[in-house]
């Protein structure tokens, strides 16, 4: 598929998505003008406030599965040993640059995946470092590895951090419900100009 066909296609979407907006608009707008009680009750059901707080509240409990790894220190810590040297192996002896710079290069321009891959390189290099460290300390020393974890395995809850999004905002409306006719014609006349255009530029 070439880069013409997509891009017509993206502007085509937009272009509905723009009409569609316009003659939702212009139909908000009439109904501010003309029954400002209808649009009210209509708003009233479709304005339904959704607390994150039953969404989040399985996401917000702490699961701890420490006593699983440090049961079987041994098998997991051999695990992650072995794959942490494998990557590295494999990076230091079998890694292709140039081979796969030659396989990706049609899809992403040479230039950003010659820097995509030395960050992707960099960061597996350090994750199997990582993971080699850990890995032997679970293998072979669990007891220091478990004062390590108590200190860095803090439960921070999320809670504190979207409250403020768990808050309803209504001033628009409350503004819009003051002043529902100039809004009515506002929404309108933006509804207007906004279709209009689109017609001249299909046109």
């Amino acid at each position: 598929m070439s880069y013409d066909l997509i891009e017509n296609l993206l502007w085509r979407d937009l272009a509905i998505f723009l009409f569609l907006g316009a003659v939702l608009g212009g139909a908000v707008g009439l109904l501010l003008i003309f029954r400002p009680q209808l649009f009210w009750a209509i708003n009233r059901v479709a304005n339904r406030w959704l607390t994150l707080r039953v969404a989040e509240r399985p996401l917000d409990r702490y699961i701890s599965v420490e006593h699983w790894f440090y049961r079987l220190h041994r098998p997991f810590g051999l695990f992650f040993t072995i794959g942490a040297a494998y990557v590295m192996v494999f990076f230091a002896m079998a890694y292709d640059k140039a081979a796969a710079m030659q396989a990706l290069t049609p899809y992403v321009p040479a230039v950003l995946m010659d820097f995509m891959l030395d960050a992707l390189v960099i960061l597996l290099l350090i994750g199997a470092a990582l993971a080699l460290f850990v890995g032997l300390m679970l293998w072979l020393r669990p007891n220091q590895l478990r004062s390590i974890d108590a200190v860095a395995n803090r439960w921070l809850s999320s809670r504190r951090a979207t409250k403020v999004f768990d808050v309803p905002h209504n001033q628009i409306d409350r503004y819009v419900a003051h002043h529902a006719r100039v809004s009515g014609w506002v929404m309108l006349a933006g509804s207007g100009y906004l279709f209009v255009s689109i017609l001249l530029i299909l046109g």
